[in-house]
């Protein structure tokens, strides 16, 4: 009887140790899922302690949708539904449009070139044009509204540096010309400051470019004078631009190199080998090398409007302010310019 008490005491320990490690493992596990996962509320459960950091495992990863809350096993681009900032600025249509305080235009290359306002008219862009209306109570005496003329872009003019600059060009009516004309020669200090130059051409039907230049090649009895020189591609009315003119004559008979000159009628009453002071803008000549309209001479010795046509011309009109080889430097200040921009004459 002894030794079966023996076994089965020991068999009765092994059962209690075996019961005891069993109960250990159970405690064990609970603590440890405790420490990872909350329970879920309930009448026997305990809320996470304050301030105790808890984890999550997942075997999917977690994903940031905003930079710098976490890290990200696969990030997420962040995209807008309307981005505040442009690849590329967006292109300027070619042609006029509104530029600072006025209008300017803007070509394909980039450049810009602001339309020259001019005292009392105003600009309006029509059909892809910059035209000059009259305001109302105008110094030129033009009927409220009506047209006054053209700003032309493709216009380049010598500077005094030998540069070339494009400002454009203002095709201005004959009344127009006329008054900027009459003020400009009543500021002179002298008699001798009284002549100005509104180039004689009409340039609004150009589809080209248009240059202005300044040389000492101009021929008139085969002697070099200094000249203003408006060069383009075609043919252009040449019109009336002295407001005290007596006429005109157009002369074609080849005199010199010349194709053509025109003087005006009051030159042939004054002294023929100096230029008078008084009558300075009576002793403008006008020529070229291109062919003209007209193959004869023509005269009219009766005073005309600003803006009449004389005669249509081809490739350049020059102009001089010579007699008999007296000749006066011309260069870019005897041109009538409104700001830094020519002044052409529009014809009537």
């Amino acid at each position: 009887m002894e030794p079966r008490r023996r076994v089965v005491a020991g068999l009765t320990a092994v059962a209690l140790s075996l019961m005891a490690v069993g109960l250990a493992a159970i405690v064990f596990d609970t603590g440890f899922a405790g420490a990872g996962q909350p329970r879920s509320a309930g009448a026997n459960s305990t809320a996470p302690r304050a301030g105790s950091p808890s984890y999550r495992f997942s075997a999917t990863p977690l994903v940031s949708s905003s930079p710098g809350s976490g890290f990200s096993a696969s990030p997420v681009p962040v995209s807008s539904a309307s981005p505040t900032i442009s690849v590329s600025p967006t292109p300027r249509t070619v042609g006029f449009g509104p530029f600072e305080k006025g209008f300017a235009y803007f070509a394909d290359d980039g450049s810009i070139t602001p339309v020259q306002p001019v005292p009392d008219l105003e600009v309006r862009i029509q059909t892809g044009k910059a035209v000059y209306y009259a305001l109302a109570a105008n110094r030129y005496l033009l009927k409220a509204g009506s047209y006054a003329g053209e700003f032309i872009p493709q216009v380049t003019i010598g500077q005094a540096d030998g540069s070339s600059a494009q400002t454009g060009g203002v095709v201005l009516a004959g009344p127009v010309v006329a008054k900027m004309i009459s003020d400009r020669l009543a500021a002179a200090a002298s008699d001798s400051d009284r002549w100005v130059v509104a180039l004689p051409v009409d340039i609004r039907t150009l589809k080209t470019g248009v240059d202005v230049s300044f040389d000492q090649f101009g021929l008139s009895a085969l002697s070099n004078t200094p000249r203003v020189v408006v060069r383009f591609q075609g043919t252009l009315p040449v019109v009336e631009s002295v407001p005290t003119n007596g006429g005109y004559h157009v002369l074609v008979e080849g005199l010199g190199v010349t194709a053509w000159q025109i003087i005006d009628p009051i030159r042939l009453t004054l002294p023929p080998a100096v230029i008078d002071p008084k009558h300075a803008m009576n002793q403008l000549l006008i020529y070229g090398t291109g062919d003209a309209s007209t193959a004869k001479n023509t005269y009219v010795d009766s005073k005309t409007a600003v803006g009449t046509t004389i005669v249509s011309v081809a490739d350049e009109v020059c102009v001089s302010l010579v007699v008999d080889g007296s000749r006066a430097d011309i260069d870019s200040s005897r041109v009538l310019k409104v700001g830094d921009v020519p002044v052409f004459v529009a014809k009537n």
